[in-house]
């Protein structure tokens, strides 16, 4: 019998997974993060204390549950929306980031020259388009996190560009980068202060 312990143990795991994918903490940046608040390499090892110690600093950090917004009744909505499984998955990716159908038609017709998501008929040209929505929200939610990383130590983006002046002009819409920088802020303020001198992320 699962006991209320392991119920508990299951969803706080869930819970630190489910903020690693939303802040967009690379491999790396994940487990030095968990080195440092428990003294881990895994989730899996953390006791009671440690999981509410990570989940408590995630939240610091800028992680929030958000409940799904749907854009079904907005303008531009697809009329064959309920039909196609792959086209609620654009709605879910386009309520996640706030944007209307216009948006994906926009980039249907960059992809495509197809200038309606509803119009889309082949396969491939579904998975194309929510491939580069997910780009889009990955590189929204890294910015969103890595602001309010900077916001809890008195920092702004714009201090990125003076405190990281090595980085390419467009590092805003860089995943690479800005994995790298939300990995590098979003660890200890312990770890910050025993490596600020001299480090770059």
């Amino acid at each position: 019998m699962t006991t209320t312990a392991e119920i508990r143990r299951r969803k706080q795991l869930a819970a630190i997974h489910a903020a690693r994918r939303d802040l967009g903490l690379d491999e790396d940046g994940y487990r030095l993060m968990l080195r440092e608040l428990a003294g881990v390499a895994s989730a899996k090892d953390l006791d009671a204390g440690g999981r509410r110690k990570v989940l408590d600093h995630l939240r610091r950090v800028g992680w929030a549950k958000q409940p799904r917004k749907r854009v079904a009744q907005h303008p531009g909505t697809p009329h064959n929306l309920g039909r196609e499984p792959m086209l609620e998955k654009v709605e879910a990716l386009l309520a996640e980031m706030k944007a209307p159908w216009s948006y994906a038609d926009a980039i249907a017709k960059q992809q495509t020259g197809i200038e309606r998501v509803a119009w889309l008929k082949k396969p491939e040209h579904l998975r194309a388009l929510i491939a580069a929505l997910d780009v889009e929200l990955e590189k929204r939610r890294l910015l969103d996190s890595l602001e309010v990383a900077m916001r809890a130590r008195s920092l702004s983006l714009d201090d990125i560009d003076r405190l990281h002046p090595e980085l390419p002009r467009n590092w805003r819409r860089n995943r690479k980068c800005l994995g790298r920088l939300c990995a590098h802020y979003m660890l200890p303020d312990a770890w910050l202060d025993a490596h600020r001198e001299g480090d770059t992320p």
